[in-house]
């Protein structure tokens, strides 16, 4: 299974062909698509807000990861990290971050140099 950041969720809405061809490898491979919960709330909290018909849609075609205890410690202490390093990427990429390494899943991300400061995450950038 890989993980869909954000900005790749929104990416797909738009039909950008780099994230379609990601998409149709990972079919080809049999691996399904997933997305955080902090997802969906970037995706609610932001412009417009609310979650437009057609994103629902779309959410609705991946499994959504809730977000777990163990993944928010993750997260909280990927972000302490980074910034105490100076490398902040920000609570929520940091809590997606969280999520990828706990469910050992790919992150599909077009902001891989962001997300490449996070140790051992799988990145699998568009």
């Amino acid at each position: 299974m890989a993980l869909m950041d954000t900005s790749a969720v929104i990416d797909l809405g738009k039909g950008r062909e780099k994230i379609l061809s990601i998409i149709r490898l990972l079919d080809a491979k049999g691996e399904e698509l997933s997305i955080s919960s902090i997802t969906v709330f970037e995706l609610a909290a932001g412009s417009p807000a609310g979650i437009e018909e057609n994103r629902k849609k779309l959410i609705e075609t991946f499994q959504i990861i809730p977000l777990s205890p163990e993944q928010a410690e993750k997260g909280a202490l990927i972000y302490r990290k980074l910034r105490d390093e100076g490398k902040d990427i920000g609570t929520f990429d940091s809590l997606i971050a969280g999520v990828a390494l706990i469910e050992n899943e790919q992150l599909i991300t077009a902001n891989a140099k962001h997300f490449e400061r996070v140790s051992g995450l799988q990145i699998l950038k568009y």
